[in-house]
């Protein structure tokens, strides 16, 4: 007896195998997917690149390589012979030395060549002359990155290659010609008046290239004041100022650069270091910022003239956008197969909760009808049994209860229903999912709030909702908008404080007819993004809580979603106050105009608001008659939400600065909001106990500049 025990009934072993090969069948198609949907992403790019397995074996060479090559790719494919593209005779490639693990053998193979990948993790670069190439041979730039499952392990390596022999032949092009100058100088000494006159030609020479060139090249002194001593014509194109302008005030190419940037600038030249580069952002004449790198390099002259800097500037602007674009375009392949995975898994979930919720739903009017037929026996059991007299529950207040018993299955049922619902729609995977088509963006944060309020409300007591009604639609993704919003609900979430203070989020979503768009916000009162942590919030992998699982893609996701939408995304944070994201959302058929943050200044000196005007360019001046009140003001902040900072002079014909300064900040707590008043008024009002700085004419601007500096802005 105990041994049939111990056996496993047939048919039992038989449905075990049955479910373990359906779980096999399952994970082979979601592997078959991934691995096509790399397969698409790698073939189609215009970067050459191929992947090789763990095996060494070649998995994707795709059609810019083909080209680039010569070889093609039902060539190589399946194969180990990777390096015909590059070698004459058979030799590990950078990949190679990845997939072993090899490390240490990186310098033996390229020396002098390579250098870790900055940009991303397990990945190295390297440029080397590979003669096999061409009929003369080729320059390459290429890089091999490490790829990993989810689990960790190492499933492969990808390198991609860039095609850099021309620059390189400009190069030897450009050292020839110095060479060549420097030939002429040596031989021709004894012929002073001809060498003057080559020296004359061949400078003239130079200075056309450099001016032909998109770069400013200038020089400056190496002694304080370190003022600009040349600046190339070639600065009105990048900048749009004349070269004079940076001459003629030394302090003109500091104020333009970015506040948090002036630190990059490059300062006095330390022992031993003759030159250096650096990064900064400089607002150029339309007001936006643009990122240059400046080369600089110290010249000393032998008994001749103090030593100098000479440098160039460039726009590399393009080029950091290209790069983070194609961060970011990793960031969303590797997200879209995490996706894909939880989409199953909700799936199933959804399906084994649907059951038993279905159960009870179909039941609950079964309950109902059975107790309408059982409420008559109560009542009537109440008035003939006197022992319900001297109990504490009346036969009514049993039948109310049960009532709303029932009710609240009712109702209880219908809201898990609408979670599975949720659930389904965030599991749909297919192509119709991802197109895009007119919406409401109420949806999309009722669907965000079901899905996630129900953590955040851990930390937060208060979740304000302001939908306007009949917003008009937008042509998206409603999955897509989810995740956005999603994203920047969790991250309002974990920026409450702790010590046991519930925090409060406001989502709301209006119509901006000049803008054409809707607007979606997401505040909170939590802690704040300190200042320099703004200017990398939407760069992938950056996160101040690696510590507790932070992963740094959630705000570089949501970057990417709306930039697909067309539209626009910014943040406003004060530390200690809280934070507001802003998504700017083109309507259905309209395109998103340029927006800047900007500033309002409200008063009625005419003179003081032309000062404020003059001294910066994305001020706002609202010169203020009688009828202006509190409202007037207040719609116009709803109508321009890129207002971060408004100033208003104490005295208004028909109100009083302090109290718009109060009513702006109770409607609009993260916008910084100044007083500004004379002198006199300014030590009336500090006699009077006022709170908060005041700003005091003439010196207003200036006091405004740096409170800005201090305090930042509004990032879009």
């Amino acid at each position: 007896m105990a041994k049939n025990t111990a056996q496993q009934n047939p048919a039992d072993e038989l449905a075990g195998l049955r479910r373990r090969i359906a779980d096999l069948e399952k994970a082979e198609q979601v592997r078959h997917a991934g691995e096509a949907l790399l397969a698409s992403i790698i073939g189609g790019s215009p970067i050459p690149a191929f992947v090789i397995g763990r095996d060494h074996r070649i998995l994707y060479w795709n059609r810019a390589l083909e080209e680039l090559s010569r070889i093609r790719a039902d060539e190589v494919v399946g194969t180990n012979q990777h390096w015909r593209a590059f070698y004459a005779r058979e030799r590990p490639c950078l990949a190679d030395l990845l997939v072993d693990g090899a490390l240490k053998a990186i310098p033996t193979w390229y020396t002098g060549k390579y250098i870790p990948s900055k940009l991303i993790d397990e990945a190295y670069e390297a440029t080397d002359f590979f003669p096999e190439l061409g009929e003369e041979g080729r320059w390459l730039r290429f890089t091999a990155a490490v790829l990993r499952d989810a689990g960790g392990s190492l499933v492969g390596v990808v390198e991609t290659l860039e095609d850099i022999t021309e620059r390189r032949q400009a190069e030897e092009a450009l050292r020839a010609a110095h060479e060549e100058l420097e030939s002429r100088v040596r031989d021709r000494t004894a012929e002073l008046a001809k060498a003057n006159l080559a020296l004359k030609e061949t400078t003239e020479h130079l200075s056309l290239i450099l001016e032909s060139l998109p770069i400013v090249s200038y020089s400056r002194q190496a002694e304080p004041p370190f003022a600009l001593t040349y600046v190339s014509a070639t600065a009105r194109e990048m900048t749009g100022f004349d070269p004079e302008r940076f001459l003629e005030d030394p302090g003109f190419r500091e104020s333009r650069v970015h506040p948090d940037d002036r630190a990059r600038l490059p300062q006095v030249p330390k022992a031993r270091r003759h030159q250096g580069r650096s990064e900064y952002r400089f607002r150029i004449a339309d007001g936006s910022y643009r990122w240059f790198s400046d080369y600089w390099r110290l010249l000393r002259h032998s008994g001749g003239p103090p030593p100098q800097i000479a440098g160039v500037w460039q726009d590399v602007t393009e080029e950091k956008r290209m790069r983070q674009e194609a961060e970011l375009r990793l960031q969303q392949m590797i997200q879209t197969h995490k996706l894909t995975a939880l989409g199953e898994v909700v799936a199933g979930v959804a399906h084994e909760i649907n059951n038993p919720v279905s159960f009870i739903s179909y039941n609950i009017p079964l309950l109902e009808e059975i107790w309408s037929a059982v409420e008559p026996s109560i009542h009537r059991l109440g008035e003939i049994d006197p022992r319900w007299k001297n109990r504490d529950v009346k036969p009514e207040e049993i039948i109310r209860h049960m009532r709303e018993i029932i009710e609240a299955f009712r109702v209880a049922s219908n809201r898990i229903s609408r979670v599975i619902t949720n659930l389904k729609e965030f599991s749909r995977s297919d192509e119709r999912s991802t197109r895009m088509k007119p919406l409401q963006v109420s949806e999309a944060v009722q669907g965000a709030l079901l899905i996630v309020g129900g953590q955040i409300r851990r930390t937060v007591s208060t979740i304000e909702q302001r939908i306007e009604p009949d917003l008009p639609p937008i042509l998206g993704n409603i999955q897509k908008l989810e995740q956005v919003l999603t994203n920047l609900l969790i991250n309002a979430h974990q920026a409450m404080p702790g010590g046991g203070r519930k925090g409060r989020i406001t989502v709301s979503a209006r119509s901006v007819p000049r803008l054409d768009a809707v607007l979606l916000e997401v505040e909170d009162n939590g802690r704040g993004i300190p200042r320099e942590n703004l200017g990398h919030l939407f760069d992938p992998f950056f996160t101040t809580r690696r510590d507790s699982g932070g992963t740094g893609l959630g705000l570089s996701i949501s970057y990417g979603l709306v930039r697909e939408h067309n539209g626009l995304i910014g943040v406003l944070s004060r530390p200690g106050a809280g934070s507001r994201f802003s998504v700017f959302l083109p309507v259905e058929g309209k395109t998103l105009p340029k927006v800047l943050p900007s500033i309002l200044c409200l008063g009625t000196d005419l003179e003081f608001l032309g000062t404020l005007k003059a001294a910066l360019v994305e001020v706002e001046t609202w010169e203020a008659g009688s009828g202006i009140g509190a409202p007037t003001v207040l719609k116009y902040l709803d109508e321009h939400p890129e207002v971060d900072t408004v100033v208003t002079e104490r005295n208004l014909p028909d109100l009083d600065g302090r109290d718009l300064v109060k009513a702006v900040r109770n409607r609009f707590p993260l916008v910084e909001v100044l007083l500004c008043a004379s002198e006199e008024e300014v030590r009336q009002l500090s006699a009077e106990g006022a709170t908060g700085e005041i700003l005091a004419k003439p010196s207003a601007a200036r006091r405004l500049q740096k409170i800005l500096e201090e305090k930042g802005r509004l990032r879009l």
